[in-house]
């Protein structure tokens, strides 16, 4: 079969295909409470015929084609949305509503194009819940009530095996450049939660101060020292540490005998991640050390910054060169963003492609998909065209190294930090 016979059925399917779309667009559901686009996806894979498992980590699904025991590819799609900042209910204001009509547009085609028969490999498609790093209250009782064991649906998904097994790992995502029409070699930030909280010794702030210990003395001091850390990485690091301090005291005539300052710590690489947040909790504590106070610093696991596939994101630009030119490509666009596909990137081969087509910003109600051809056919097209030549040019394909240990030492640090 020739790869252009994949693009043919995409576009002759192309205006349910936007429908399909739409519809998705139209159900937006926060992570973990995705029970009905859950079961939109797999009414679509019942009338495909195709066999799936569901409700893994509460709502995401799971559904493999062909038969072969080649080159096992696995497409990754968000299936979550985000509340309104009105507080009028739901949007998928991020566009993960486009990744899961690609997904079953993807899978659509394959199947009905009997393609995979023709090779020795198979494609398993992932909709994972819960990418937004929200909602902490709903998920954390989830966990308590041993629902859930992360946050995360990617993360819950890995812990629970489903991508055993699998070589590489495909996805894509709408961008906000509408001067362009895909991106490919993105970076994202990964980032950890950082509560850090200082106790001492109250008393009357104008009668006995002295015989206090001001913990927001401390937690100013952290902050200080925390500004001149940062200028001691590098720019292309991207490492951002910006705390607040969320619990300031109590009485105005009392010295506050607990604060508590918190903070993301994003940045580009691991190693910055992870060093960067070691000299966070040196500066807690030392500077409450120097104010004899004391001192505890609660670390909670977010998400790994997504190193992608040089390889892989090859074969994706190979396939973008056919419904664009090279101009219309942004190579390595670096952004502050984070996804838990980086959770993905640190285990197995991951890639992560753009797709323009969105007016507005993403994360407010003004989120509108407005170049459907490109977020819908073309980009579909990209992802089934890399499909393709994976599967028939084995040369192309990259291989997971060492999936086992880093999957325990990965699940190891997650557990170390809930």
């Amino acid at each position: 079969m020739e790869k252009n016979e994949l693009f043919i059925y995409i576009e002759e399917q192309k205006n349910r295909i936007i429908e399909r779309g739409r519809r998705f667009f139209d159900c937006p559901e926060l992570g973990f409470k995705e029970f009905e686009t859950m079961e939109m996806i797999c009414a679509e894979l019942d009338k495909m015929g195709v066999p799936y498992e569901k409700g893994i980590a509460m709502t995401g699904v799971k559904a493999t084609i062909g038969k072969g025991n080649g080159y096992h590819i696995g497409f990754v799609a968000d299936i979550d949305a985000l509340p309104r900042k009105d507080g009028e209910g739901r949007i998928h204001s991020c566009g993960h509503s486009i990744q899961t009509a690609m997904g079953l547009n993807v899978l659509e085609t394959l199947v009905k194009t009997n393609f995979l028969e023709e090779t020795d490999g198979k494609v398993t498609f992932f909709f994972t819940p819960a990418e937004e790093f929200i909602d902490f209250a709903y998920r954390d009782n989830l966990i308590r009530e041993g629902k859930l064991e992360f946050r995360s649906g990617k993360q819950n998904m890995i812990a629970l095996g489903c991508f055993d097994g699998v070589d590489c790992i495909l996805s894509a995502h709408a961008s906000g450049d509408a001067a362009t029409k895909f991106d490919v070699g993105s970076t994202l930030s990964g980032f950890m939660a950082k509560k850090a909280v200082f106790t001492g010794k109250s008393s009357h702030s104008g009668a006995a101060p002295h015989l206090g210990r001001n913990t927001l003395h401390g937690a100013m001091l952290c902050m200080q020292a925390v500004s001149f850390l940062k200028d001691q990485f590098a720019p292309e690091a991207g490492l951002k540490l910006n705390p607040v301090i969320t619990k300031a005291g109590g009485d105005v005539n009392m010295i506050p005998a607990e604060t508590i300052v918190e903070t993301y710590v994003r940045a580009n690489d691991n190693e910055t991640l992870f060093e960067a947040c070691r000299r966070f909790d040196q500066c807690v504590k030392h500077c409450a050390e120097a104010l004899e106070l004391g001192w505890e610093i609660k670390t909670t696991a977010g998400y790994l910054p997504l190193k992608q596939s040089d390889g892989l994101n090859e074969v994706i630009k190979e396939n973008m060169l056919q419904f664009c030119e090279e101009k219309d490509i942004i190579n390595g666009p670096v952004s502050g963003a984070s996804g838990d596909v980086g959770d993905l990137g640190s285990l197995l081969p991951t890639v992560q492609f753009g797709f323009s087509g969105i007016e507005g910003r993403f994360h407010s109600d003004e989120f509108v998909i407005k170049d459907e051809g490109n977020c819908y056919i073309d980009a579909a097209k990209v992802m089934v065209g890399t499909i393709y030549d994976l599967l028939t040019q084995p040369e192309k394909q990259v291989r997971p190294e060492n999936f086992p240990q880093k999957k325990e030492q990965y699940l190891s640090l997650l557990r170390q930090n809930q």
